[in-house]
């Protein structure tokens, strides 16, 4: 046997299906590594009907709320359509009833004292200090409630998420804060551990080659 020309076609097989294999590892990363999360703190002051506005509650029994003090938090963009879950610890007041992320019990808001405001929906039958957020589009929004978990699809139109709590009026003597954790869109690949896999696939495959051409 000839092992001279044996080593040669293992070594021209080997550079020809590799470029498969790392296409492969590729693929199964992207689809195997879980979507991403990322973590966000909420304030109790964080009043959602400021999603993409400057001032809120005109006319209540107290002052305005105004951006950026506050305003509700920008958890991120998200394509509609899609997943998106979460979970909330924490506990927030206004200042009294302290709450988690699921309202103070039996102490629901029929309405908020002004309603809608700045586009936004009014957010009716909500437990008072709850975690709720905003589905933000251009020129207003819908308010939903969250809680301390569940999931949602993203409806059409909607740009951004914002988080906030739930209060009749005057979000700036609040307290406290809840702490939310946001994953996005299922199937998300975490792009740091793609990468990876591709650069040890290029690796792998430049050391055929060089063995190729010994």
């Amino acid at each position: 046997m000839d092992f001279g020309k044996k080593k040669q076609k293992d070594v021209m097989k080997l550079t020809t299906t590799l470029p498969k294999t790392i296409l492969a590892l590729c693929c199964l990363g992207a689809l195997a590594l879980p979507a991403s999360a990322a973590v966000f703190t909420v304030p109790g002051t964080a009043d959602p009907w400021l999603a993409n506005a400057a001032i809120d509650n005109l006319g209540t029994p107290e002052p305005a709320d105004v951006a950026p003090g506050q305003s509700p938090v920008l958890a991120g963009s998200f394509a509609p359509g899609s997943t998106v879950t979460w979970s909330a610890t924490g506990r927030v007041g206004h200042p009294g009833d302290v709450a988690g992320p699921d309202g103070g019990p039996g102490f629901l808001l029929t309405s908020r004292v002004i309603g809608a405001n700045n586009g936004i929906s009014d957010l009716p039958n909500v437990p008072i200090c709850s975690l709720i957020g905003v589905w933000a589009y251009p020129g207003g929004g819908t308010a939903f409630f969250m809680g301390s978990n569940g999931s949602a699809v993203v409806p059409a139109g909607a740009t951004e998420l914002f988080l906030g709590t739930m209060d009749g009026y005057g979000w700036a003597n609040n307290v406290g804060e809840f702490i939310v954790e946001i994953n996005g869109a299922n199937g998300v690949p975490d792009a740091g551990a793609t990468a990876g896999l591709m650069v040890l696939g290029l690796g792998l495959l430049a050391l055929a080659r060089r063995q190729s051409r010994a």
